[in-house]
Order: structure tokens, then C-alpha cells, then sequence
């Protein structure tokens, strides 16, 4: 099942959590942009630094993984295009892959996955970039489950 992956944009992503990014030449400051969630007491705010090297086309989903209990953010600090391809989970908990839907993230963009929220692993599609995430932890099999996509799905680029 090959997927078309096209732009970013707040409305197409809302489903699935938040889209940051600049709002005009005058905007100093959007307060409470996103929704950060965490449901467990003892987890503790994971804030990491990620360089992100970029993987070469052409492009394929081979896992997807999800946080039950905790938003994700990745916040580009040096910014460069990024894959942020989701779907959500059916009512068994696996991921609904016939919703998979992908989106090309502009250097520029944050985005905030909710809780729960079946989404591919971090991957950047240009150069090297560098990306804060924030996610609960408590370093447990409850931080984060993994799905093999087998067969993988190919990523097709919209121009």
C-alpha cells in the first residue's frame, strides 16, 4: 500500500495533536500552543536533545510507535524537513492503518503528537537537523510500544 505524503498544516494534523510554527511577521508569542498531557503521577518530564541525520529515499513505514500515557514534541532547533506520518489506534489498541495519514514537516514546524497516537519514529528527510523532544517517562514498557508495519509501506513525496 504505497502512501502520498503532503504538507503539513494545523487543520489536516488536529486529529492527531498540534502543529507550532510562526503566525505571521507579529507574533511574539502563542501561549498554551500545545496540549502536553501526562496521566501517570511518578513519570518524569523527559526532555531530549536529538541530532537527526537523514535517512536516503526511498522512503519506507517499518514501524510505528505510541506513548498511552504522554504527549511527544519534537521542536526543530536547527530546522530541516521532517516526516510526521500518524494514524489512530483501533478499538484491539493496534494501529488503524488504513487511516495512516502523512505529512511532510517543514523545518520551521513543532508538532505535538496527543497521547496515544500511533506515529512513525522520528525521521527527517534533508539535511541533519536538530530536534528537543519532551515526552513523560518512567522508564517502562509504558513509556512507549512499537508495531512492525510488515509489509513496510512506501512514502511517496507530493511535489
Amino acid at each position: 500500500m504505497p502512501l502520498t505524503v503532503g504538507p503539513l498544516t494545523r487543520d489536516s494534523f488536529a486529529p492527531f495533536g498540534q502543529v507550532l510554527m510562526a503566525v505571521g511577521d507579529d507574533a511574539q508569542r502563542q501561549e498554551f500552543a500545545a496540549s502536553l498531557k501526562n496521566d501517570r503521577l511518578e513519570a518524569t518530564l523527559n526532555m531530549a536533545f536529538i541530532l537527526s541525520r537523514p535517512s536516503n529515499p526511498p522512503w519506507y513505514i517499518r514501524m510505528l510507535e505510541r506513548h498511552p500515557h504522554s504527549s511527544q514534541s519534537f521542536v526543530p532547533v536547527q530546522g530541516t524537513r521532517y516526516l510526521a506520518a500518524v494514524c489512530p489506534s483501533q478499538p484491539d489498541g493496534a494501529p488503524d492503518l488504513d487511516r495512516l495519514t502523512a505529512f511532510i514537516a517543514k523545518g520551521s514546524q513543532a508538532v505535538n503528537y496527543n497521547p496515544d497516537v500511533w506515529h512513525v519514529p522520528h525521521t527527517v528527510l534533508g539535511g541533519s537537523g536538530m530536534f528537543i523532544m519532551l515526552r513523560w517517562d518512567c522508564g517502562n514498557a509504558e513509556d512507549t510500544q512499537y508495531f512492525p508495519v510488515e509489509p513496510p509501506i512506501r512514502l511517496y513525496l507530493a511535489v
